[in-house]
């Protein structure tokens, strides 16, 4: 695979900054392949009370209109026949309060705990992360203003869990040992306002390629290992990093 096709979204220093960017580009969901629907209906499965969850109210089934209607979708009534007509996971925000949510690829957290939850809230938790906690008034309301939006950020990780379904429960599942055991992970975020400056669609899609196939590339491997390097402790412990930077700095 060419390296300069893979979404790179590694800085350094590490930071939980809320680096997000005005979307230029039309924005479209994705109809979903046989493959990806057959995966979140197995995840469905395994985990039906996890992944998935709302608030229901009319406010929420008009959302789902809007979504249908823009995007060509046949009418979804919840939250998991939304996510199951896409390719991406998709979650519908208030002012940054997550009304519903269907993640079948979530990045370590359990999807159905995060309903309710304010911007601040969800984010709380994560190690060094004061200037996202300042700003996160100001994000529920950016995210959600038609004349503003949609914007985009990208995250990235290392793990050694192969699947897009990062769940809590699979964090000590694999033990890594060498750069073939590891995946190299990124996210595209994407907030689309929902014409109310309320409401907005919050999508994401994962990408998941062994890491060895950017290891090659010096560049990329450099950046990489400068900006786990920069990470604390902390951070390391709750992206579950610690054992993988040692991997990393022993090549």
């Amino acid at each position: 695979m060419r390296t300069d096709k893979i979404i790179f979204p590694v800085k350094v220093p590490y930071s939980t900054a809320p680096d997000i960017i005005k979307l230029k580009d039309d924005f479209s969901l994705t109809p979903i392949s046989d493959g990806t629907f057959q995966y979140k209906r197995e995840e469905l499965d395994v985990f039906p009370s996890d992944l998935a969850d709302e608030i229901m109210s009319d406010d929420l089934l008009v959302c789902y209109n809007k979504i249908t209607t823009n995007y060509n979708l046949p009418k979804a009534t919840s939250i998991k026949e939304l996510a199951l007509y896409v390719e991406e996971d998709v979650a519908i925000l208030a002012l940054g309060k997550v009304l519903a949510i269907c993640f079948c690829s979530p990045s370590g957290f359990i999807p159905s705990q995060i309903v309710g939850k304010s911007f601040f809230e969800i984010h709380q938790p994560i190690p060094d992360s004061d200037l996202l906690l300042k700003m996160s008034a100001k994000m529920g309301s950016l995210l959600s203003d038609s004349t503003k939006g949609p914007h985009r950020r990208h995250v990235w990780t290392i793990t050694a869990n192969p699947s897009n379904n990062q769940h809590p429960s699979l964090k000590d599942k694999y033990a890594p040992k060498v750069i073939d055991d590891l995946y190299f992970r990124t996210e595209v975020q994407t907030t689309v306002p929902l014409g109310d400056n309320i409401h907005a669609l919050f999508s994401v899609k994962v990408s998941m390629i062994p890491l060895k196939e950017i290891w090659n590339d010096d560049e990329k491997k450099n950046i990489i290992l400068a900006s786990i390097d920069s990470m604390s402790e902390a951070m390391l412990e709750y992206k579950n990093l610690k054992t993988i930077k040692s991997i990393l700095n022993s090549k």
